[in-house]
């Protein structure tokens, strides 16, 4: 099998490329290349702040609650996914639900938020699902990179090397997707104030919920299949309903900083919970 790095390397970055045209494309009226382009890349910068909030976790936070994230070293490195691999199931918790889950999907909640949302380009559901697929898959690209980095090349295209290089693509697809369609029912389905709000709170959560289960659960078999149906079908969905309008332009609610506070407490609060059960047990 092909074992030069730029083949490698080619191969792990234009899937995510390609995903992107693909629903860029699925738009009816597709968002401005650069601000898509814009998205992507955040979603690939998402590591810079990331290793800062890994290190505050690991460092601080699981000694704070008693964790021994040395029964685990082997983890960041994707052994994870590794069916003969036994770790503890509080330190497993932590690793999945608020290492992972909630850190990674709440800095993409924060780039949704604080900067695809207040283009004025976003201006109909389906643009909210097309930006969060973007930095779904930006930052899957670049976590790809660090696992393909991290591998030997021979190796490469086993199975358990293509698992953690392409499923996960999967994945941050599915939950980008997720929390575009959910933030677009607060901007532009929704006019209660508290149904917004919910819906808010369900962007964040969801994403963190799933994200985490896959993770403790090492369900690659199951998940990103589920994942993909689940995405096709959102984006058919809104692909069908855009054909039926004949303006492109519609309302957008504002977001209050508030809602965006209880989004994150209440999956802090949750995460929490988990993590909690899984030490006392």
């Amino acid at each position: 099998m092909f074992t030069d790095p730029s083949l490698i390397y080619l191969s792990t970055i234009i899937p995510p490329i390609l995903l992107g045209l693909a629903i860029w494309k699925s738009d009816k009226f597709p968002e401005p290349g650069k601000f898509l382009v814009a998205s992507f890349l955040l979603g690939v910068s998402i590591s810079f702040p990331l290793h800062l909030f890994i290190m505050i976790a690991e460092d601080h936070i699981a000694p704070l609650l008693g964790l021994d994230l040395n029964a685990i070293t082997a983890w960041n490195e994707g052994a994870w996914k590794d069916d003969n691999a036994v770790y503890p199931v509080a330190e497993r918790t932590f690793m999945s639900f608020f290492r992972a889950a909630f850190l990674e999907e709440g800095i993409k909640f924060a780039i949704l938020l604080f900067f695809c949302v207040r283009l004025s380009a976003l201006n109909e559901p389906m643009d909210a699902i097309v930006y969060g697929a973007a930095i779904g898959l930006g930052y899957a690209a670049m976590e790809n990179l660090g696992y393909l980095n991290s591998g030997d090349l021979e190796t490469a295209w086993t199975f358990s090397i293509v698992k953690v290089r392409y499923l996960p693509l999967v994945m941050h697809l599915g939950f980008g997707v997720l929390m575009g369609w959910l933030l677009s029912l607060n901007l532009f389905e929704e006019r209660s104030q508290f149904k917004r709000r919910i819906m808010l709170i369900l962007a964040l959560a969801v994403p963190v919920t799933l994200h985490g289960s896959y993770n403790y659960l090492r369900a690659y078999e199951v998940f990103p299949i589920l994942t993909l149906i689940l995405t096709i079908g959102i984006i058919y969905f809104y692909r069908r309903e855009q054909l039926r309008k004949i303006t492109e332009d519609i309302d957008k609610a504002k977001i209050a900083n508030l809602d965006v506070f209880y989004s994150y407490l209440v999956s802090v609060i949750l995460v929490a919970l988990v993590i909690l059960s899984a030490i006392v047990t």
